[in-house]
């Protein structure tokens, strides 16, 4: 059983930590940000979602992925590229997640994300904007129609 929307949206977690900035790797200059928001799945065995049910989905969608850690539930996945209306002519997006059983049926995801957004001059730039990165992660998260 999935949580109604109306209780979907209390469960999100607005993240204070949203400018805390953790690069990639020293060479690089893209950052991962925390999502600012999570995901709440009830009713359905923790180890389903876990290990069969979004990794189905992602296939469903054609969204690359790979377990960087299956047995603590880390998921990288990405990189997604859309069209835009943010200023940008596309959004590539890349969430690394953290697939959490809290009981036997009670799963939370959440985790980080790297946004860059395709400039007018045709170059990938960095997105690090709060509400940008929450709106993004909020549709990622709704198309897993978990």
């Amino acid at each position: 059983m999935r949580i109604p929307k109306s209780l979907w949206l209390l469960a999100v977690v607005v993240s204070l930590d949203a400018c805390a900035q953790t690069p990639l790797t020293k060479e690089s200059s893209l950052i991962r940000v925390p999502m600012g928001i999570g995901y709440g799945i009830s009713d359905v065995l923790c180890e389903d979602v876990k290990n069969t049910s979004i990794q189905k989905r992602l296939e469903e969608l054609e969204i690359p992925f790979e377990w960087t850690n299956q047995t603590k539930g880390l998921l990288s996945v990405g990189s997604i590229t859309d069209e835009s209306r943010d200023g940008y002519s596309k959004i590539r997006q890349t969430y690394f997640l953290k697939i959490q059983c809290d009981d036997e049926l009670t799963t939370s995801i959440s985790g980080e994300a790297i946004l860059e957004g395709l400039n007018a001059s045709g170059q990938w730039v960095g997105i690090n904007d709060t509400a940008t990165i929450e709106h993004y992660s909020m549709q990622f998260l709704q198309k897993l129609d978990l």
